[in-house]
Protein backbone atom coordinates (compact mmCIF):
# COMPACT_ATOMS: atom_id res chain seq x y z
CA UNK A 1 0.00 0.00 0.00
CA UNK A 2 1.71 3.21 -1.08
CA UNK A 3 0.72 6.61 0.17
CA UNK A 4 2.05 8.17 -3.02
CA UNK A 5 -1.49 8.28 -4.27
CA UNK A 6 -3.18 9.96 -7.20
CA UNK A 7 0.02 10.68 -9.12
CA UNK A 8 -1.76 9.71 -12.27
CA UNK A 9 -4.13 12.61 -11.71
CA UNK A 10 -1.44 15.20 -11.44
CA UNK A 11 -1.22 18.00 -13.96
CA UNK A 12 0.67 21.20 -13.54
CA UNK A 13 -1.34 24.39 -13.53
CA UNK A 14 0.27 27.78 -13.94
CA UNK A 15 -2.06 30.03 -12.07
CA UNK A 16 -2.02 33.83 -12.19
CA UNK A 17 -2.32 35.49 -8.81
CA UNK A 18 -4.70 38.25 -7.94
CA UNK A 19 -5.25 40.33 -4.85
CA UNK A 20 -8.62 41.00 -3.28
CA UNK A 21 -9.79 42.56 -0.08
CA UNK A 22 -9.71 40.12 2.85
CA UNK A 23 -13.28 41.01 3.62
CA UNK A 24 -14.60 40.14 0.19
CA UNK A 25 -17.05 37.25 0.21
CA UNK A 26 -17.25 34.65 -2.50
CA UNK A 27 -18.96 36.09 -5.53
CA UNK A 28 -18.04 39.71 -4.66
CA UNK A 29 -17.79 42.15 -7.54
CA UNK A 30 -14.84 43.96 -5.91
CA UNK A 31 -12.06 44.40 -8.45
CA UNK A 32 -8.95 42.25 -8.11
CA UNK A 33 -5.45 43.71 -7.95
CA UNK A 34 -2.41 41.75 -9.11
CA UNK A 35 0.02 40.56 -6.41
CA UNK A 36 3.36 39.81 -7.98
CA UNK A 37 5.12 38.09 -5.10
CA UNK A 38 2.56 35.50 -3.96
CA UNK A 39 1.34 32.64 -6.14
CA UNK A 40 -0.30 29.30 -5.42
CA UNK A 41 0.46 26.53 -7.91
CA UNK A 42 -1.48 23.29 -7.59
CA UNK A 43 -0.45 19.95 -9.06
CA UNK A 44 -4.03 18.80 -9.60
CA UNK A 45 -7.51 20.19 -9.87
CA UNK A 46 -9.39 16.94 -9.30
CA UNK A 47 -8.77 13.84 -7.16
CA UNK A 48 -10.60 10.62 -6.40
CA UNK A 49 -10.68 9.46 -2.80
CA UNK A 50 -10.53 5.69 -2.62
CA UNK A 51 -8.89 5.08 0.78
CA UNK A 52 -10.09 7.99 2.96
CA UNK A 53 -7.09 10.22 2.24
CA UNK A 54 -6.48 12.75 -0.53
CA UNK A 55 -3.13 14.45 -0.97
CA UNK A 56 -3.03 17.82 -2.75
CA UNK A 57 0.39 19.07 -3.72
CA UNK A 58 1.09 22.78 -3.99
CA UNK A 59 3.87 25.32 -4.33
CA UNK A 60 3.56 28.77 -2.77
CA UNK A 61 5.67 31.31 -4.65
CA UNK A 62 6.56 34.38 -2.63
CA UNK A 63 6.35 32.34 0.58
CA UNK A 64 8.33 34.95 2.54
CA UNK A 65 5.38 37.35 2.22
CA UNK A 66 2.81 34.76 3.32
CA UNK A 67 0.87 35.32 6.54
CA UNK A 68 -1.53 32.38 6.40
CA UNK A 69 -3.28 29.93 4.11
CA UNK A 70 -7.06 29.69 4.18
CA UNK A 71 -8.65 26.36 3.25
CA UNK A 72 -12.41 26.20 2.71
CA UNK A 73 -14.31 22.93 2.41
CA UNK A 74 -17.41 23.46 0.28
CA UNK A 75 -20.30 21.00 0.02
CA UNK A 76 -24.02 21.28 -0.64
CA UNK A 77 -24.38 21.69 3.13
CA UNK A 78 -22.25 24.83 3.37
CA UNK A 79 -18.71 26.19 3.66
CA UNK A 80 -16.26 25.30 6.42
CA UNK A 81 -13.12 27.51 6.58
CA UNK A 82 -9.81 26.74 8.30
CA UNK A 83 -6.81 29.02 8.80
CA UNK A 84 -3.20 27.76 8.81
CA UNK A 85 -0.36 30.08 9.81
CA UNK A 86 2.98 30.41 8.06
CA UNK A 87 4.84 28.71 10.96
CA UNK A 88 3.41 25.30 10.04
CA UNK A 89 3.75 25.66 6.26
CA UNK A 90 6.50 25.75 3.65
CA UNK A 91 6.86 26.87 0.06
CA UNK A 92 6.47 23.21 -0.98
CA UNK A 93 3.51 21.74 0.81
CA UNK A 94 1.20 18.73 0.59
CA UNK A 95 -2.25 19.31 2.03
CA UNK A 96 -3.94 16.13 3.23
CA UNK A 97 -7.69 15.81 3.47
CA UNK A 98 -9.18 12.90 5.41
CA UNK A 99 -12.57 11.75 4.15
CA UNK A 100 -15.30 11.94 6.81
CA UNK A 101 -18.12 9.43 7.09
CA UNK A 102 -20.57 12.32 6.57
CA UNK A 103 -18.88 13.63 3.41
CA UNK A 104 -21.04 13.66 0.25
CA UNK A 105 -20.16 12.11 -3.09
CA UNK A 106 -18.56 15.37 -4.26
CA UNK A 107 -16.89 18.23 -2.40
CA UNK A 108 -14.49 21.06 -3.16
CA UNK A 109 -11.45 22.40 -1.33
CA UNK A 110 -10.53 26.06 -1.93
CA UNK A 111 -7.07 27.46 -1.19
CA UNK A 112 -6.27 31.16 -0.73
CA UNK A 113 -2.97 32.68 0.41
CA UNK A 114 -2.98 35.92 2.47
CA UNK A 115 -0.15 38.34 3.16
CA UNK A 116 0.35 40.37 6.35
CA UNK A 117 -1.68 43.30 5.00
CA UNK A 118 -4.72 41.10 4.38
CA UNK A 119 -4.36 40.91 0.61
CA UNK A 120 -5.08 37.53 -0.97
CA UNK A 121 -4.10 35.46 -3.94
CA UNK A 122 -6.57 34.12 -6.42
CA UNK A 123 -8.53 31.29 -4.89
CA UNK A 124 -7.67 27.92 -6.42
CA UNK A 125 -9.69 24.78 -5.90
CA UNK A 126 -9.60 20.98 -6.10
CA UNK A 127 -12.73 18.92 -6.75
CA UNK A 128 -12.81 15.68 -4.76
CA UNK A 129 -14.77 12.63 -5.87
CA UNK A 130 -15.60 10.61 -2.77
CA UNK A 131 -15.47 6.89 -3.60
CA UNK A 132 -15.05 5.67 -0.02
CA UNK A 133 -17.61 3.05 1.00
CA UNK A 134 -15.93 1.20 3.85
CA UNK A 135 -17.81 1.09 7.13
CA UNK A 136 -16.01 1.69 10.38
CA UNK A 137 -14.65 -1.45 12.01
CA UNK A 138 -13.19 -2.01 15.45
CA UNK A 139 -10.14 -4.01 16.47
CA UNK A 140 -10.22 -6.67 19.16
CA UNK A 141 -7.21 -8.31 20.83
CA UNK A 142 -6.96 -11.82 22.22
CA UNK A 143 -4.65 -14.71 23.12
CA UNK A 144 -1.56 -12.88 24.37
CA UNK A 145 1.33 -15.36 24.70
CA UNK A 146 4.98 -15.37 25.67
CA UNK A 147 6.13 -17.58 22.81
CA UNK A 148 9.84 -17.94 23.51
CA UNK A 149 12.88 -16.39 25.11
CA UNK A 150 15.06 -14.67 22.49
CA UNK A 151 18.30 -13.87 24.37
CA UNK A 152 20.25 -15.06 27.40
CA UNK A 153 20.62 -18.45 29.09
CA UNK A 154 17.94 -21.11 28.88
CA UNK A 155 15.63 -20.86 31.84
CA UNK A 156 11.89 -21.26 32.03
CA UNK A 157 9.53 -20.20 34.79
CA UNK A 158 12.05 -19.81 37.64
CA UNK A 159 14.91 -17.58 38.82
CA UNK A 160 12.68 -14.58 38.12
CA UNK A 161 12.07 -15.54 34.52
CA UNK A 162 8.62 -15.81 32.93
CA UNK A 163 7.29 -19.09 31.64
CA UNK A 164 7.61 -19.37 27.87
CA UNK A 165 5.66 -21.62 25.53
CA UNK A 166 8.69 -22.78 23.53
CA UNK A 167 12.26 -23.03 24.78
CA UNK A 168 14.72 -22.66 21.94
CA UNK A 169 18.41 -23.36 22.12
CA UNK A 170 19.54 -19.83 21.20
CA UNK A 171 22.00 -19.70 24.13
CA UNK A 172 23.22 -16.26 23.13
CA UNK A 173 25.17 -16.22 26.41
CA UNK A 174 27.45 -19.06 25.26
CA UNK A 175 27.55 -18.34 21.51
CA UNK A 176 27.92 -14.53 21.45
CA UNK A 177 28.59 -13.54 25.10
CA UNK A 178 25.14 -11.99 25.27
CA UNK A 179 23.91 -13.02 28.68
CA UNK A 180 21.72 -9.99 29.26
CA UNK A 181 20.29 -7.32 26.96
CA UNK A 182 17.08 -5.49 26.07
CA UNK A 183 15.04 -3.94 23.22
CA UNK A 184 15.42 -6.23 20.17
CA UNK A 185 14.46 -3.91 17.31
CA UNK A 186 13.86 -6.20 14.35
CA UNK A 187 13.83 -5.44 10.63
CA UNK A 188 14.14 -7.35 7.34
CA UNK A 189 17.64 -6.84 5.94
CA UNK A 190 17.09 -8.99 2.86
CA UNK A 191 14.61 -11.67 1.90
CA UNK A 192 14.15 -13.94 4.92
CA UNK A 193 17.11 -12.44 6.77
CA UNK A 194 16.24 -10.38 9.82
CA UNK A 195 18.42 -8.19 11.98
CA UNK A 196 17.75 -7.73 15.70
CA UNK A 197 19.59 -4.87 17.34
CA UNK A 198 19.66 -4.72 21.13
CA UNK A 199 20.48 -2.12 23.78
CA UNK A 200 23.00 -2.18 26.62
CA UNK A 201 24.42 -5.72 26.61
CA UNK A 202 26.33 -7.75 29.22
CA UNK A 203 28.17 -11.03 29.17
CA UNK A 204 27.55 -14.65 30.12
CA UNK A 205 28.23 -13.93 33.81
CA UNK A 206 24.87 -12.08 34.18
CA UNK A 207 22.52 -13.38 36.91
CA UNK A 208 18.99 -12.09 37.70
CA UNK A 209 19.23 -10.03 40.91
CA UNK A 210 16.00 -9.68 42.92
CA UNK A 211 17.42 -6.97 45.21
CA UNK A 212 18.82 -4.89 42.34
CA UNK A 213 17.00 -5.83 39.10
CA UNK A 214 18.46 -4.91 35.75
CA UNK A 215 21.86 -5.27 34.13
CA UNK A 216 24.90 -6.64 35.87
CA UNK A 217 28.09 -8.47 34.97
CA UNK A 218 30.96 -7.71 32.60
CA UNK A 219 31.58 -7.29 28.86
CA UNK A 220 29.42 -4.14 28.61
CA UNK A 221 28.58 -3.16 25.04
CA UNK A 222 26.10 -0.34 24.33
CA UNK A 223 24.42 -2.39 21.62
CA UNK A 224 24.82 -5.62 19.65
CA UNK A 225 23.35 -7.08 16.46
CA UNK A 226 22.08 -10.65 16.09
CA UNK A 227 20.68 -12.31 12.95
CA UNK A 228 17.74 -14.63 12.30
CA UNK A 229 16.58 -16.59 9.25
CA UNK A 230 13.53 -17.94 11.06
CA UNK A 231 10.32 -17.43 9.03
CA UNK A 232 7.97 -19.41 11.30
CA UNK A 233 7.48 -17.62 14.62
CA UNK A 234 4.62 -19.80 15.81
CA UNK A 235 7.11 -22.02 17.69
CA UNK A 236 9.55 -19.30 18.72
CA UNK A 237 12.32 -17.18 17.22
CA UNK A 238 15.63 -18.82 16.33
CA UNK A 239 18.86 -16.79 16.31
CA UNK A 240 21.27 -17.84 13.53
CA UNK A 241 24.25 -15.51 13.90
CA UNK A 242 25.70 -12.20 15.02
CA UNK A 243 27.90 -9.32 13.93
CA UNK A 244 31.07 -10.23 15.82
CA UNK A 245 34.61 -9.07 16.36
CA UNK A 246 35.78 -12.67 16.55
CA UNK A 247 34.87 -13.92 19.96
CA UNK A 248 31.64 -12.11 20.82
CA UNK A 249 28.87 -9.91 19.43
CA UNK A 250 30.45 -6.50 18.89
CA UNK A 251 29.25 -2.99 19.62
CA UNK A 252 27.68 -1.49 16.48
CA UNK A 253 27.02 2.15 17.47
CA UNK A 254 30.08 3.51 19.24
CA UNK A 255 30.01 4.82 22.80
CA UNK A 256 32.81 6.16 24.97
CA UNK A 257 31.08 4.62 28.04
CA UNK A 258 31.67 7.80 30.04
CA UNK A 259 29.48 7.21 33.08
CA UNK A 260 30.25 10.57 34.73
CA UNK A 261 27.04 12.11 33.39
CA UNK A 262 28.96 14.78 31.48
CA UNK A 263 29.76 13.08 28.18
CA UNK A 264 28.96 9.98 26.13
CA UNK A 265 27.38 7.46 28.50
CA UNK A 266 25.95 4.99 25.97
CA UNK A 267 24.48 4.72 22.45
CA UNK A 268 21.06 3.07 22.32
CA UNK A 269 19.31 1.99 19.09
CA UNK A 270 15.71 3.11 18.65
CA UNK A 271 14.87 1.85 15.13
CA UNK A 272 16.33 0.11 12.09
CA UNK A 273 15.43 -0.19 8.43
CA UNK A 274 16.60 -1.46 5.05
CA UNK A 275 16.42 1.42 2.58
CA UNK A 276 18.38 2.81 -0.34
CA UNK A 277 20.14 -0.58 -0.79
CA UNK A 278 21.66 -0.37 2.68
CA UNK A 279 20.80 -0.98 6.33
CA UNK A 280 20.41 1.86 8.83
CA UNK A 281 20.19 2.03 12.61
CA UNK A 282 18.73 5.12 14.26
CA UNK A 283 20.19 5.58 17.74
CA UNK A 284 20.27 8.04 20.62
CA UNK A 285 23.52 9.01 22.33
CA UNK A 286 22.82 9.29 26.07
CA UNK A 287 24.56 11.82 28.32
CA UNK A 288 23.00 10.56 31.53
CA UNK A 289 20.06 8.35 32.45
CA UNK A 290 19.23 10.74 35.28
CA UNK A 291 16.41 12.65 33.64
CA UNK A 292 17.16 10.77 30.39
CA UNK A 293 19.39 13.52 28.93
CA UNK A 294 20.38 12.93 25.29
CA UNK A 295 23.33 14.49 23.48
CA UNK A 296 21.94 13.83 19.99
CA UNK A 297 20.38 11.15 17.79
CA UNK A 298 21.86 9.99 14.49
CA UNK A 299 22.27 7.07 12.05
CA UNK A 300 24.71 4.24 11.46
CA UNK A 301 24.89 2.63 8.01
CA UNK A 302 25.96 -0.78 6.71
CA UNK A 303 26.44 -1.80 3.07
CA UNK A 304 27.63 -5.37 3.73
CA UNK A 305 24.56 -6.98 5.32
CA UNK A 306 25.27 -5.74 8.82
CA UNK A 307 28.82 -6.90 9.35
CA UNK A 308 30.40 -3.42 9.38
CA UNK A 309 28.88 -0.02 10.20
CA UNK A 310 29.77 3.67 9.84
CA UNK A 311 28.39 6.75 11.60
CA UNK A 312 26.58 9.25 9.35
CA UNK A 313 27.64 12.52 10.92
CA UNK A 314 25.53 14.49 8.42
CA UNK A 315 22.30 13.16 9.96
CA UNK A 316 21.79 14.70 13.36
CA UNK A 317 18.75 15.29 15.56
CA UNK A 318 19.28 17.57 18.56
CA UNK A 319 18.94 16.25 22.09
CA UNK A 320 15.46 17.80 22.47
CA UNK A 321 14.27 16.88 18.97
CA UNK A 322 10.82 15.35 18.55
CA UNK A 323 12.58 12.78 16.36
CA UNK A 324 15.09 11.60 18.93
CA UNK A 325 13.69 8.07 19.20
CA UNK A 326 11.60 6.56 16.46
CA UNK A 327 10.17 3.68 14.46
CA UNK A 328 10.39 3.16 10.68
CA UNK A 329 8.20 1.58 8.05
CA UNK A 330 9.21 1.30 4.37
CA UNK A 331 6.04 1.51 2.29
CA UNK A 332 7.23 0.56 -1.19
CA UNK A 333 10.03 3.11 -1.15
CA UNK A 334 8.23 5.78 0.88
CA UNK A 335 9.58 5.62 4.42
CA UNK A 336 7.44 6.73 7.36
CA UNK A 337 9.21 7.77 10.57
CA UNK A 338 7.12 8.00 13.74
CA UNK A 339 9.05 9.53 16.61
CA UNK A 340 9.13 11.23 20.00
CA UNK A 341 11.60 13.05 22.13
CA UNK A 342 13.91 10.58 23.83
CA UNK A 343 12.31 9.19 26.96
CA UNK A 344 8.74 8.18 27.74
CA UNK A 345 6.91 11.43 28.42
CA UNK A 346 6.13 12.96 25.03
CA UNK A 347 3.65 12.80 22.16
CA UNK A 348 4.42 11.12 18.83
CA UNK A 349 5.24 12.99 15.61
CA UNK A 350 5.45 11.83 12.00
CA UNK A 351 7.80 12.36 9.07
CA UNK A 352 8.20 10.70 5.70
CA UNK A 353 10.80 10.62 2.93
CA UNK A 354 11.76 8.77 -0.22
CA UNK A 355 14.14 6.00 0.79
CA UNK A 356 16.88 7.45 -1.44
CA UNK A 357 16.77 10.59 0.75
CA UNK A 358 17.22 8.89 4.12
CA UNK A 359 20.61 10.58 4.56
CA UNK A 360 19.27 14.04 3.63
CA UNK A 361 16.96 15.42 6.31
CA UNK A 362 16.31 18.52 4.17
CA UNK A 363 14.15 16.23 2.02
CA UNK A 364 12.13 14.89 4.93
CA UNK A 365 8.46 15.91 5.03
CA UNK A 366 6.91 16.55 8.44
CA UNK A 367 3.23 16.12 9.29
CA UNK A 368 1.82 19.38 10.71
CA UNK A 369 -1.66 18.07 11.52
CA UNK A 370 -3.23 18.75 8.13
CA UNK A 371 -0.43 18.40 5.57
CA UNK A 372 3.20 17.59 4.79
CA UNK A 373 5.87 20.29 5.14
CA UNK A 374 9.26 19.70 3.51
CA UNK A 375 12.48 20.33 5.41
CA UNK A 376 11.00 22.00 8.52
CA UNK A 377 11.16 19.71 11.54
CA UNK A 378 9.78 22.46 13.79
CA UNK A 379 6.46 22.38 11.86
CA UNK A 380 5.71 18.81 13.03
CA UNK A 381 2.58 18.48 15.16
CA UNK A 382 1.63 15.62 17.52
CA UNK A 383 -0.33 12.74 16.02
CA UNK A 384 -2.36 12.29 19.21
CA UNK A 385 -2.27 13.17 22.90
CA UNK A 386 -0.51 10.42 24.86
CA UNK A 387 2.83 9.67 26.48
CA UNK A 388 4.74 7.41 24.11
CA UNK A 389 7.94 5.55 24.95
CA UNK A 390 9.81 3.10 22.75
CA UNK A 391 7.64 2.31 19.71
CA UNK A 392 7.23 0.43 16.45
CA UNK A 393 4.55 0.40 13.79
CA UNK A 394 3.60 -1.57 10.71
CA UNK A 395 0.97 -1.89 8.00
CA UNK A 396 -1.00 -5.18 8.11
CA UNK A 397 -2.49 -5.83 4.64
CA UNK A 398 -5.00 -8.48 5.71
CA UNK A 399 -6.57 -6.07 8.19
CA UNK A 400 -5.98 -3.00 6.00
CA UNK A 401 -4.78 -1.20 9.08
CA UNK A 402 -1.69 0.53 10.38
CA UNK A 403 -0.81 -0.79 13.83
CA UNK A 404 1.29 1.05 16.42
CA UNK A 405 2.82 -0.50 19.56
CA UNK A 406 4.41 1.58 22.30
CA UNK A 407 5.28 1.47 25.98
CA UNK A 408 3.18 3.81 28.14
CA UNK A 409 4.81 4.32 31.51
CA UNK A 410 1.80 6.02 33.13
CA UNK A 411 -0.56 3.13 32.39
CA UNK A 412 2.32 0.66 32.94
CA UNK A 413 1.50 -1.23 29.76
CA UNK A 414 2.32 -1.86 26.15
CA UNK A 415 -0.42 -0.08 24.23
CA UNK A 416 -1.76 -0.58 20.70
CA UNK A 417 -3.47 1.93 18.41
CA UNK A 418 -4.65 1.40 14.85
CA UNK A 419 -5.53 3.58 11.88
CA UNK A 420 -6.36 3.39 8.18
CA UNK A 421 -3.56 5.86 7.45
CA UNK A 422 -0.31 6.76 9.25
CA UNK A 423 -1.48 10.37 9.66
CA UNK A 424 -4.56 9.15 11.53
CA UNK A 425 -7.01 9.45 12.97
CA UNK A 426 -5.61 6.87 15.39
CA UNK A 427 -7.82 4.80 17.65
CA UNK A 428 -7.86 5.08 21.42
CA UNK A 429 -5.15 3.00 23.14
CA UNK A 430 -5.79 -0.70 23.75
CA UNK A 431 -3.86 -2.68 26.36
CA UNK A 432 -1.68 -5.41 24.89
CA UNK A 433 0.36 -6.39 27.95
CA UNK A 434 0.22 -5.06 31.51
CA UNK A 435 3.08 -4.67 33.96
CA UNK A 436 0.81 -6.23 36.58
CA UNK A 437 0.99 -9.50 34.63
CA UNK A 438 4.50 -9.04 33.21
CA UNK A 439 6.47 -7.18 35.90
CA UNK A 440 8.78 -4.40 34.74
CA UNK A 441 7.93 -4.88 31.06
CA UNK A 442 8.98 -2.39 28.37
CA UNK A 443 9.83 -2.30 24.69
CA UNK A 444 7.46 -3.30 21.93
CA UNK A 445 9.10 -4.02 18.60
CA UNK A 446 6.99 -5.57 15.84
CA UNK A 447 8.51 -8.41 13.83
CA UNK A 448 8.09 -7.80 10.04
CA UNK A 449 6.56 -11.26 9.61
CA UNK A 450 3.46 -9.89 11.34
CA UNK A 451 2.53 -8.43 7.96
CA UNK A 452 1.69 -11.95 6.72
CA UNK A 453 -1.46 -12.45 8.78
CA UNK A 454 -3.49 -11.26 11.75
CA UNK A 455 -1.16 -12.40 14.53
CA UNK A 456 1.08 -9.63 15.81
CA UNK A 457 4.54 -10.84 16.86
CA UNK A 458 6.71 -8.45 18.87
CA UNK A 459 9.84 -8.39 21.05
CA UNK A 460 9.28 -7.38 24.68
CA UNK A 461 11.86 -6.68 27.42
CA UNK A 462 11.62 -7.32 31.17
CA UNK A 463 13.84 -5.61 33.72
CA UNK A 464 14.54 -8.33 36.34
CA UNK A 465 15.67 -11.01 33.89
CA UNK A 466 17.05 -8.17 31.74
CA UNK A 467 16.41 -10.07 28.53
CA UNK A 468 14.02 -10.21 25.60
CA UNK A 469 11.02 -12.35 24.72
CA UNK A 470 8.97 -13.08 21.62
CA UNK A 471 5.33 -12.25 22.30
CA UNK A 472 2.23 -12.77 20.17
CA UNK A 473 -1.32 -11.51 20.19
CA UNK A 474 -4.20 -12.08 17.77
CA UNK A 475 -5.92 -9.14 16.07
CA UNK A 476 -9.44 -9.26 14.68
CA UNK A 477 -11.81 -6.76 13.11
CA UNK A 478 -15.48 -6.55 14.01
CA UNK A 479 -18.28 -4.07 13.31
Amino acid sequence: MSQKTYTGLLCTLSLSVCIISASCAKGSTTADTTVSDIKIRLAQNEAAATDRVVEIQMDIDGFNDLDYLRVVKETDYGRLPAKHGKAVLSDRFTYVYQIKETDPEHLTLEFTAFDASGRSSKTESVRIINEVQAAAKFMTLSNLQCVSRVTGAEDNGHNGLPSVKYTLNNRTDLKYNVGATDLGIVWEMSQNKFGLVFGDTYGADFKPNFSAPGPNGGSWRSNVLLFSNDTDLSNGLQINGAATDGGQAKEICFSAHNTSGTGDFTSIPTAAIHANNADYIHYMNIKTWTGWVTNYSSLYKSTDEGNNWERLSGVNFAGESNFGQCGYYNDNGLVYMMATKTGRSDKPHLARFDEKDIENTDKYEFWNGFGWVEGREAAAAPLFDDKVGELSFSYMPELKKWVLLYFNETRYEISLRYSENPVGPWSDPMQVASGRDWPQLYGSFIHPLSRNGTTLYFIMSMWLPYNTYLMSIDLKESK
